[in-house]
Formats: structure tokens, C-alpha cells, sequence
């Protein structure tokens, strides 16, 4: 877990220091890395987001990946989607859905006979209704979002996240 943050300031860092820089924009389209908390990776997760076509608009996709664990029980997500981004000069809206792959492992059941892990698997859809501040020469990126969760007898209407990265 200190890995991952470790990883998540350095990333932060760089992301900070290449924005006072920057002098031309080289960048052909959107693309970004970002650390989301809460969001489509339920606690948190890593994320890569690039536009399908030559601009800094329009279609896009994301996926990311997160792990955390607890006192025996371990969560993995995989969040991968489609989103749409509305506006210019680095300023967006963000529409989006997809969905959120699990993985969970609870190893804490001492009574079990043989193998005492119990591992579950689901998916969960989401929506992203958004805010993303991603600047035409790259640099830091900010998201502010509302997402949706939906799915395996769940709903949470008011789920919301939040980034850090960077853009190139």
C-alpha cells in the first residue's frame, strides 16, 4: 500500500513541476494519467484516458486498476469505459459509463476445511457525470465527477469522484 502512494505523490510531482515548463503544445490529443478516489474504483484506483480521435474533445475510453486490503480481506477493481467530453480551451464536460470488474478475497474464516480463502467476483456498471480540467499543452488534470454505481443488487445514485494526474 506505501508503494502505491508513493507511486501516486511522485506522479502528483511530476505532474506539478512539467506545468511550470511547459512552452509549446506538442500534444496531438487528449491523454492522461490520474489517480481517482472514490469514483468508478470504488475506494480508489489508477487510471489511463486518451481521446479516439486527434483532439482534445470528443470520444474516449479509460481503464484503471486498484487493489486494497484489510486485515485478510483483499478488493480488486478494474474500471474500463467509453466517455464523451463537452467544451474547449481545457475545460469539459465528461459523460461516460462503463463498468467496474471485482475481485474480492476474504481469508479470515479460520473454521473453513481445506482451503480457507472465500473469493467472490462481480461486476458493477457506472455512469461519470462531470467537471475535467485538462489544459490543451498538458500538465495537471482535474476531474470532479458524480458516478453512478448500478448492478449485483445495488444502486448508489450519489457516488462521487475525484482526480489528480497529468495530461500529455
Amino acid at each position: 500500500m506505501k508503494s502505491i502512494f508513493t507511486f501516486a505523490v511522485i506522479l502528483l510531482l511530476l505532474s506539478v513541476s512539467t506545468i511550470s515548463f511547459a512552452q509549446e503544445n506538442t500534444r496531438e490529443r487528449g491523454r492522461g494519467v490520474y489517480m481517482e478516489l472514490f469514483g468508478n474504483g470504488l475506494g480508489y484506483s489508477f487510471n489511463y484516458d486518451q481521446r479516439f480521435d486527434k483532439r482534445f474533445d470528443g470520444l474516449g475510453f479509460k481503464a484503471g486498476l486498484s487493489y486494497f486490503a484489510i486485515d485478510g480481506n483483499s478488493v480488486a477493481t478494474l474500471p474500463v469505459g467509453l466517455n464523451y467530453l463537452l467544451g474547449k480551451n481545457g475545460k469539459y464536460f465528461e459523460m461516460g459509463a462503463g463498468a467496474t470488474f471485482l475481485r474480492a478475497e476474504d481469508s479470515t474464516n479460520a473454521f473453513a476445511v481445506g482451503d480457507s480463502r472465500s473469493v467472490g467476483t462481480g461486476t458493477v456498471g457506472h455512469m461519470i457525470f462531470g467537471y475535467r480540467r485538462e489544459p490543451e499543452e498538458g500538465g495537471f488534470l482535474f476531474r470532479a465527477s458524480m458516478t453512478p454505481l448500478f448492478g449485483q443488487g445495488t444502486f448508489f445514485p450519489f457516488w462521487f469522484g475525484i482526480s489528480l494526474g497529468y495530461a500529455f
